[in-house]
Formats: structure tokens, sequence, C-alpha cells
């Protein structure tokens, strides 16, 4: 019981800090449900292609949206009595101050429990329920009234999307010009990558084959989306870190231990060292050693969303202020 309150419980208290027990925990789980989700799919006769992306497109933003409704939910809840030692209280102080933000609209019950339980784990567990929820409905509209699963996923995804956002208040767009800004040039520079390494120009040069083999290899167009949801994360970390503070003054931290014991040492601009060091390689054992193509791609597309999802939540909650 020590353990589970001290790694996991905590953590949550929190509001989603990260350790080394829990990670390990998630990262099982993560595994686990990769595996049974893909076969689902398959059996399904979903096929992992561009069409599921866009399908999933709107859940990524409401996880990113609710996610920072939840921070201002907290933010607004840690002065009352027993917040921080009774996960009880916690969670009860979390559920009710979310019904009072969230008693304009029908589903306000519902989604006060979702604000309430939503730091990771539960932001991935409900986001995926809500997701595979729309999937089923949307698998059923397209047998019986000929719509296109995907059509019909990502405009249930879109309505949870508006829902959560009407709830939200942006202060300031700067975040959002100065991340967008920056995360459009790490994006530039792998999809140029690709380019080059696509280029007849340069197979027509000499001396090339070394630059343009690995390149070719590693800079794929997937992978370049990949590389840049996750250096769009690692740069809104940065500047939330370097130069953003909430609306009571105090500033940002990071939440994942490892990127956390770095900082003091490295300072912010260690998250894109991070993001580098364990996305390429991942990517390459990947493309290495995962011969079957949907299996391939739909590692890759969980990978997208964990670097897409906090990017979203990041940057939402810069441009809201909490």
């Amino acid at each position: 019981m020590d353990v589970l309150h001290q790694y996991f419980l905590v953590p949550i208290m929190r509001n989603g800090w990260f350790n080394p027990v829990n990670s390990i925990a998630y990262g099982l789980l993560l595994i686990i449900g990769i595996l049974a989700v893909f076969r689902l799919l398959k059996r399904m006769g979903i096929k992992i292609d561009n069409r599921l992306i866009i399908s999933l497109t709107p859940f990524i933003a409401f996880a990113g949206v609710t996610r920072t409704l939840r921070d201002y939910v907290y933010l607004s809840s840690t002065g009352e009595k027993a917040f921080f030692q009774s996960f009880t209280a916690h969670m009860q102080a979390m559920q009710q101050n979310a019904y009072g933000l969230t008693s304009n609209h029908a589903l306000a019950s519902i989604d006060s429990y979702i604000i309430a339980w939503f730091p990771t784990p539960g932001s991935y567990l409900i986001t995926f329920m809500l997701a595979l929820f729309s999937l089923f409905v949307s698998v059923l509209a397209q047998k019986y009234l000929k719509i296109a699963y995907w059509k019909a996923m990502f405009s249930m995804g879109f309505i949870f999307l508006v829902i959560n956002s009407a709830l939200l208040k942006v202060n300031s767009f700067a975040p959002l010009l100065y991340i967008g800004a920056v995360s459009a040039a790490w994006s530039m520079l792998f999809f140029g990558l690709n380019f080059t390494s696509q280029s007849k120009f340069l197979k027509k040069r000499k001396n090339t084959r070394i630059i343009s083999g690995p390149m070719k290899k590693i800079f794929t167009r997937i992978n370049c989306a990949v590389l840049s949801a996750h250096l769009f994360d690692a740069t809104a970390t940065f500047f939330a870190i370097s130069m953003f503070s909430t609306l009571t003054g105090e500033g940002y931290t990071e939440q994942h231990f490892l990127s956390r014991g770095l900082m003091p040492f490295l300072g912010p601009q260690v998250m894109f060292l991070l993001k580098l060091a364990v996305v390429l390689p991942v990517l390459y054992l990947i493309d290495r050693y995962v011969e079957e193509k949907d299996f391939n791609s739909f590692l890759k597309i969980v990978i997208f969303i964990l670097g897409m999802a906090p990017a979203a939540r990041n940057i939402t909650r810069l441009m809201v202020g909490v």
C-alpha cells in the first residue's frame, strides 16, 4: 500500500509527476495496450493509414485541452484542506471544482470526473476509451449508414474537443507564435532532409551514397512527422520553463524525472537533446526490425501521439496561463 501511495497516488496528487517506478509501470501498460489495440484494429478491418491518423487528430487535441482544464482546476484547488494528504479528499475537491467549471453544459457531471482523473495515466486511458467508443460507433455508421468510419470518428472527436475547448479562456497568443515558429523550423529541417535524401540531383552526384543512404532510411515522411511532433513538445517545454509563468506568477517545471534531473546541469534545452537521443534510435530500430508494414506504421502513430499529446497540453496551458 505504501508503494502504491508513494509512487502512484502522490504523483497524481502532484498533478501528474513521474518517477522511475510509475514510468516503468506505465511503459509496460503501454506495450500491452499497443499489442491489444493493434490486434483489435486488424480484426475490425481498420487499415493503418492516413485516414486513421486523421480520425485520431481531434482526440489528441481533446487530450491537450482537457489536461489544461485539469491544470486550471488544480491551480484553484491547492489551498483546500487535506488536498495533499488524502487521495480521497484530493479527488473529491478536484471533481467538485471541475463540476463548478463545467456546470454550464449537460455533460457536466461526467465531464467533471473526466477532468478530475485526467493526469497520467488517466489522460491516456480516458482518451483511449473515448476514441475506442467512437471507433465502434463509427464502424457501425460505416456499415449501416455508408458513412466512412474515419469521417464519423473525426466528427465525434471534434464534438468532444469543442465541448471542453469552450471552457477555456485564452489569455495570450504569444506562446503560440513563439513555439509555432520554432516548431515550424524543426519541421522544415526534418522534411528538408527528407527532400534532400530523395533528390534526384543528389543521387546523380558522386560520393553521395553515404549521405543519401542513411538519410533516406531515417528521414522518411512518417519519421519526419514523428520527429516534428516530439520537437514540438520539446520546444513547448523549453519556452515554458525559460520564458513563461502562470497567472499566479509561478514558474513552470518539468514533470518527467530524467529531464527534470538533467536540467540543473544542462538547462531546459536538454529537452531537444533527449528527444533526438531517444526518438531517432527508436525510429531506426522500428524500421530495421519491424518488417510488417502495418505494425511498423502503427508503432509510429503511437510514438507520434506520445509527442503530440503533451505538446498540445503544453501550448494550450501556456496560452491559458495555468
